[in-house]
């Protein structure tokens, strides 16, 4: 299921969940092919040997080649999504357009114009797009939403369905909507199926600033909102039954008040001027399991395998999760479950070392290529990518072991290496109006 808060969408405005969106054609544009290419890149044989670090495993010959490649605005920005790349970008009249490209061959399988924002459902293959926006004015933030849903077949971009209602989360076969008033608060919940928008069940709540819902197939899943007075109530996503009430020590300290779900537990995080609290409650009961407090500000809650991860912008934290007690504290501004009980710790300063670290004891297992940004691919693999000095932009691409810290290296080709992102087992690099996705093995 996806659910707020937005993770792995198109983000524009973040915070706000302002994404983009298509308003498509009636049949797809097949537009300009993408340039193919089978040259290998002799010249960064030099370069990219440069690079292999002392200590490290014999590399490989620098032979990747890119798969395909496509001329690109500067702002454009790709997503990858299931097969395909969604490519975001402008028109020459200034608005907002999409393109979708085959992930495998680069060919482009239909475009949409004048879009709004858009969430795409990787379970269901669908996107999902308001028809209509609204913005209201807070006291403490400007907010947009939408007010009906528009959806459409990513495979195709034929609009299957539209409702009244924003979407707020999706699994394969349903979708769950929410009725919002001026404000943008919820008043009403709709679950309908995913494939035609009908109905499922249709609930009316007390007006709520903020619903939260599990990221669990839809016989698991559980909703989660929050009065403006303070009051939780838990709804089985099936069935939209009510399984527990309680009330909040104090109304939600908007806007420093984030509501999440994770492995059964309901996570009431709140900042207050020299503070946050993480409160956690078994989300069938609302019963509070524990408290954990932190000084700094900006926390979230992540799954890390055998501790829960309580985020801010300097430290990471792991946390029993039964008890709430600390097994450990790092400096980190990001972390990424690599499985087998690992992690991978990113400083805040985003070109400080990479560690990894056993996600049990917070004991550093080994570190990352020195200066290297590490991407983690399908299968479970790890890859090094490095910037080639100087003109052109190219990134070398080193494969790394983080038991025995051995990298070897592939190859290089064009890009930057905070403008990578992997999509299962290929590589998409976008920089200096060039797209390129890379087959890495």
């Amino acid at each position: 299921m996806t659910a707020p808060p937005r993770i792995g969408r198109i983000m524009g405005i973040i915070e706000l969940g302002d994404v983009s969106a298509p308003d498509f054609p009636a049949g797809p544009d097949p537009g300009p092919a993408p340039r193919r290419h089978r040259r290998r890149l002799r010249l960064l044989a030099a370069a990219a040997a440069a690079l292999c670090l002392a200590g490290s495993g014999r590399p490989a010959p620098p032979g990747l080649v890119e798969s395909w490649s496509a001329a690109t605005g500067v702002d454009d920005y790709p997503f990858p999504f299931r097969d395909a790349v969604l490519l975001n970008h402008s028109t020459p009249d200034g608005a907002s357009a999409m393109t979708v490209l085959d992930l495998a061959t680069g060919e482009v399988r239909w475009r949409s114009s004048d879009q709004g924002w858009l969430n795409p459902d990787p379970e269901s293959g669908q996107l999902y797009a308001p028809r209509r926006t609204r913005t209201a004015q807070l006291p403490n933030a400007t907010i947009m939403f939408g007010t009906d849903t528009q959806t459409f077949d990513a495979a195709t971009g034929r609009m299957l369905w539209r409702r009244d209602g924003d979407e707020l989360a999706a699994t394969a076969g349903e979708v769950l909507l929410g009725d919002r008033d001026e404000q943008g608060r919820i008043s009403a919940l709709h679950l309908v199926r995913a494939g035609d928008g009908g109905p499922v069940w249709d609930r009316p709540i007390p007006v709520s600033p903020r619903v939260a819902v599990s990221d669990e197939p839809a016989d698991t899943a559980r909703i989660v909102y929050v009065t403006e007075a303070g009051e939780l109530t838990t709804l089985r996503y099936a069935d939209g039954a009510r399984l527990a009430t309680r009330r909040l020590p104090g109304p939600p300290a908007e806007p420093r008040w984030v509501p999440q779900i994770l492995n059964g537990m309901f996570f009431d995080v709140r900042g207050g001027a020299s503070a946050t609290a993480v409160t956690a409650y078994r989300v069938d009961t609302l019963a509070q399991a524990w408290r954990f407090t932190t000084t700094a500000g900006d926390v979230y809650v992540q799954d890390c395998g055998p501790v829960l991860c309580v985020n801010d912008l300097y430290q990471a934290t792991g946390v029993d999760p039964a008890t709430g007690a600390a097994r450990w504290r790092l400096p980190a501004a990001d972390l990424t479950p690599l499985g087998g009980g690992r992690l991978l710790l990113t400083g805040r300063d985003q070109t400080a070392d990479r560690t990894v670290v056993d996600a049990s004891t917070g004991r550093v297992l080994g570190a990352a290529p020195r200066g290297s940004t590490i991407l983690l691919v399908d299968g479970g693999g790890l890859l090094a990518l490095r910037d080639v000095p100087g003109p052109p932009y190219l990134v070398s691409i080193s494969r790394w072991d983080p038991v025995s810290g051995r990298t070897a290296l592939l190859g290089a080709v064009p890009g930057r290496a905070d403008a990578c992102q992997p999509a299962g087992r290929r590589l998409i690099c976008h920089v200096a109006g060039h797209l390129g996705v890379t087959d890495v093995g």
